[in-house]
């Protein structure tokens, strides 16, 4: 009798046409299915499944066999899962990556979920359950999952599962060693999944629930929800389901046709090593695709999942791909149709470094202004590091006037013209094996400050200093303190030079800097104070300087420092 779930439900079942293995294929509705092989008889799959072996004549009266003796090899035996004997079974967590939990507490690996359980995976996380028969389910992020059933039967070991998603997806590889299931089905509020030996796909939404075959053979019906009619009074809606093929139900309790998956994307994966947590995947366009699927795992089945997105857009080819861990990892991306069906996914394997680690980058910071000819760049020691690789850019890609400097230790210096430029750092273990680069930082550099000179006619300070090529002008500032506290003047000029009014007698200090008018020019913008001394000077009956009381000559002095 047809098993009806809440809602519309789309039941998967084990395959109209007769499977090429024999043996164990799993259920349909309330009974177990098995495929007759040579040699079988009622008694001995009744003394193998049954509580006991009398149970042949349920047998016999269930499928209509005339001599229970010789049965029909590739001929399809419903035994009732009601007379099944089963005992309780676990489920093993065999991978966990973010804050996965069940019934409320942190899940991590080796721990084992028993019936009832409910497993939730976050936005950023992913877990992968394994069942007794080695049937591995794995759950990527933002799903829910209840574990309705899971045994096995007493006789024979094998599994009776049954897992309901609530939202998100799961993607199994159910009896991966070939000794086939007695009962795995993921349901949905509007679908039941149910299949043996094959790999598929299942996801929920509002919008309704998919499935898709990527190995295997299965069929597909619509159960009708509760107020429907009573089951005889019309068709249900019916389907076989190949590999490569997805199905769904909409909201509405339409199931539609069968649709061929979308070809897998032809990759171009990264060139060699891939040095830090991060790469840009990349493929070319699948005609008839509306998105990807791009996933990143530690193991070339995809149970362990590291990284799960989706790249929106007909034209989308790329996405970036982050927080990554070391070692060999597989990059799948798969093509999603019009209909919101994942097709076949190519893969590649990517080999990510992380080892010897990036080093903290210091000086300059972040948009900082270095006002010389070279500037000093400092990081912080890494201690597994032989030596390191200094890169100087003027994009931040690093590739326009890209140069990389060997450096054997922090700080290291590099003459630079002016402009706005990038820097990063990396670290190289004693094998000569570079680590990933640091963040790349953005920092400007200026021409060095212009050095005044000073002429002194007893009338005026004539300062002067070598033309900077044009540009907004200049600064100059005069103080009688070398932190410029207190200024005595503060002027801007358009030219390479000024006159300021003469001081009494004293120290003082004169700076000059590259400035627009009204602009306060960076502090590091100017030039290294210079001391300055202005002497006390004797004039004649006209006020011409004629010499200084402190000289034998009697003439002035002036002292630039």
């Amino acid at each position: 009798m047809r098993r009806v779930v809440r809602g519309i439900a789309l039941a998967v079942l084990a395959g109209a046409a007769v499977p090429a293995q024999a043996g164990p294929a799993g259920a349909q509705g309330a009974d177990f299915i098995y495929v007759v092989e040579p040699g079988d008889t009622l008694i001995g799959l009744a003394s193998r499944y049954m509580a006991s072996e009398q149970g042949w004549r349920t047998l016999q009266r269930l499928n209509g066999v005339a001599d229970p003796y010789r049965l029909v090899p590739g001929s399809r035996m419903r035994i009732p899962l009601a007379q099944i004997p089963e005992q309780a079974a676990s489920a093993r967590v065999v991978y966990v990556s973010g804050a996965v939990r069940a019934n409320g507490r942190p899940v991590q690996v080796g721990m084992t979920l028993d019936e009832a359980a409910r497993i939730e995976t976050p936005a950023g996380g992913s877990a992968t359950l394994e069942l007794p028969d080695r049937t591995r389910v794995t759950l990527p992020p933002s799903t829910t999952v209840a574990v309705s059933r899971l045994r096995t039967f007493a006789r024979s070991g094998l599994v009776d599962a049954v897992i309901r998603l609530d939202k998100g997806a799961a993607e199994t590889r159910v009896a991966p060693e070939g000794g086939g299931v007695g009962r795995f089905e993921l349901h949905t509020p509007m679908m039941v999944t149910g299949v043996r030996g094959t790999r598929y796909r299942v996801s929920a939404d509002a919008g309704g629930s998919r499935s898709e075959v990527l190995q295997g053979r299965v069929g597909v019906s619509a159960a009708r929800p509760r107020s429907a009619p009573a089951p005889g009074r019309a068709m249900v809606a019916a389907a076989s389901l190949e590999a490569g093929y997805g199905i769904g139900v909409s909201a509405g309790s339409k199931l539609s046709r069968p649709v061929a998956l979308l070809p897998a994307p032809a990759l171009l994966p990264p060139d060699g090593t891939v040095l830090g947590p991060s790469f840009e995947a990349a493929w070319q366009p699948v005609p008839g695709a509306v998105a990807y699927h791009v996933r990143v795992a530690r193991d070339a089945a995809l149970s362990e999942l590291v990284w799960s997105g989706t790249a929106s857009g007909a034209d989308a080819a790329r996405v970036r791909v982050d927080g990554l861990p070391e070692g060999t990892l597989y990059l799948s991306v798969s093509a999603i149709d019009r209909h919101r069906l994942t097709g076949h996914d190519a893969q590649a394997p990517v080999s990510v470094r992380l080892n010897p680690p990036a080093p903290f980058t210091q000086q300059p910071a972040a948009d900082a202004v270095r006002y010389a000819e070279a500037v000093s760049f400092e990081w912080a020691t890494v201690p597994a590091a032989a030596r390191y690789e200094l890169a100087l850019a003027t994009d931040a890609d690093f590739t326009r006037d890209a140069a990389v400097h060997a450096a054997a230790a922090s700080p290291a210096a590099q003459a630079l013209a002016p402009g706005r430029w990038w820097w990063r750092v990396r670290s190289v273990d004693a094998a000569g094996l570079p680590g990933p680069w640091s963040d790349a930082v953005p920092f400007r550099v200026e021409p060095k400050p212009p050095v005044p000179t000073l002429q002194d006619d007893g009338g005026a300070l004539h300062i002067g200093w070598p033309d900077g090529g044009g540009g907004p002008g200049y600064r100059v500032q005069l103080a009688a303190d070398a932190g410029f506290a207190t200024l005595l003047a503060d002027e801007h000029t358009a030219s390479n030079a000024i006159d300021l009014p003469r001081p009494t007698p004293g120290v003082y200090f004169i700076r000059v800097a590259r400035a627009a008018p009204g602009v306060a020019p960076d502090p590091a913008a100017f030039s290294a104070a210079q001391r300055i001394e202005v002497i006390a000077m004797l004039r004649d009956g006209q006020g011409g300087a004629i010499g200084s009381g402190d000289r034998p000559d009697g003439g002035g002095r002036i002292r630039l420092r």
